[in-house]
């Protein structure tokens, strides 16, 4: 497809061509502490920085998760909590509780799905439907069509089917199935061999990895559900996963109060930390604590060109570029793998390609407010964007 180039594309052309940018990110990482309902926080080698959310903060009980909202602050779900709590993305002061207009029954994990809503689990005996909140707070609607109970980590595949570990009692987990708009397709992984699954996501190949809580594995299926065999071995209660920047990748044990760091490969490589309090580590985030560039003007929008696999993954195809411009705002977390192979470039090209997006054209004066988190990959190497951003000018995606 040719882009229609506008005056206002053009000079955004000239801009990227022009504008040399560097930036340069750094991490911590937050880890739950369910037993102390409190959120501590890692630098990348493991060292405690301290509570980021201190125990029974706002009145945070049983930690489940930690998700970022795209306004820089950090949501948290309490096992004993009807709603969601927010804190400051910065000092994690409480700021209050985040939803309203629903009053969620034993919240447990948190997305950010295709359609810019926020996706809540619930373990419920009765009320255990998937919840969908705005990006406000404000309650939507159950999303699934059937419960969807012990409901623990979820994915979406490239045609927006959903899928969820249902715990179950931790011996009879699935993994189940529902499509875009919430209808039950069924079983999509049986317990046949899996017990207690707690999360999920895909691997590089369009795999499933499955955490099984039950027998301390990983273990792995194929884009059809069937098991093709153990990843990891050797944990107690693996529950939680976080991507470092150097492609290593953390678990959190519940079984033995720490987190297990592994290479991308899946080689164990040691604790990444345990003790300073931790209890029952179920929940593990890569948080961005600083971001810098140089340049003028305002920092605007971060853009990053992809493609999009059969499979429904993302695949890493231009490094990420930030533009200065005050009609923009955003922000990209981007993290450099060894040997720095994505180097911050300018694209010619005013495009941008949204995986499992139509192709389709926003008139001049529209504003397009769209927020995605993306996992992409080159080789074993991984990368999370999160962008926000809002565009003034008629641009196709992709």
């Amino acid at each position: 497809m040719k882009t229609k180039i506008t005056p206002i594309l053009a000079l955004l052309c000239a801009i990227l061509s022009s504008t040399s940018l560097f930036g340069q990110t750094t991490y911590t990482v937050l880890v739950s502490s369910r037993g102390e309902s409190a959120v501590k926080e890692y630098d990348l080698a493991g060292n405690f920085l301290g509570n980021f959310v201190e125990p029974g903060s706002g009145g945070l009980s049983g930690t489940e998760d930690m998700l970022f909202h795209p306004d820089g602050s950090v949501l948290v779900t309490g096992f004993a909590n009807t709603a969601i709590k927010r804190y400051d993305g910065a000092t994690g002061d409480y700021l209050g509780n985040f939803t309203s207009g629903y009053s969620l029954n034993t919240p447990s994990k948190m997305s950010i799905g295709p359609d810019s809503l926020i996706y809540v689990t619930q373990w419920g005996t009765t009320q255990n439907k998937v919840v969908r909140f705005g990006l406000d707070g404000a309650f939507v609607d159950e999303f699934t069509s059937v419960g969807a109970p012990n409901g623990l980590g979820h994915v979406w595949d490239g045609d927006k089917n959903f899928y969820i570990a249902l715990y179950g009692n931790g011996g009879t987990g699935t993994v189940h199935k529902f499509d875009s708009l919430g209808n039950n397709l069924g079983t999509f992984i049986s317990s046949f061999l899996l017990q207690g699954p707690t999360s999920i996501w895909w691997d590089s190949n369009g795999d499933m990895l499955v955490e099984d809580f039950t027998v301390g594995k990983v273990l792995r299926y194929n884009s059809q559900g069937q098991f093709q065999g153990e990843f990891i071995t050797g944990m107690t209660n693996p529950e939680g996963i976080a991507f470092l920047p150097n492609g290593d990748f953390l678990i959190g044990d519940w079984g033995v109060d720490a987190v297990h760091r592994f290479d991308s490969t899946g080689l164990y490589l040691d604790y990444f930390t345990s003790g300073n309090g931790l209890t029952d580590a179920n929940s593990v985030k890569l948080r961005v604590t600083q971001s810098t560039a140089q340049g003028k003007g305002k920092p605007g929008l971060s853009l990053c060109r992809f493609s999009y696999n059969k499979r429904g993954h993302f695949l890493y195809r231009a490094g990420p570029l930030k533009v200065y411009r005050p009609d923009f705002t955003g922000v990209v977390h981007r993290r450099a793998g060894r040997g720095n192979p994505c180097p911050w470039k300018a694209l010619r090209k005013a495009r941008i390609l949204f995986p499992g997006s139509r192709e389709r054209t926003f008139p001049k004066e529209d504003t397009l407010f769209i927020y995605r988190q993306m996992e992409c990959r080159e080789g074993m190497q991984l990368w999370n964007f999160f962008v926000n951003f809002s565009l003034n000018f008629e641009i196709p995606l992709r």
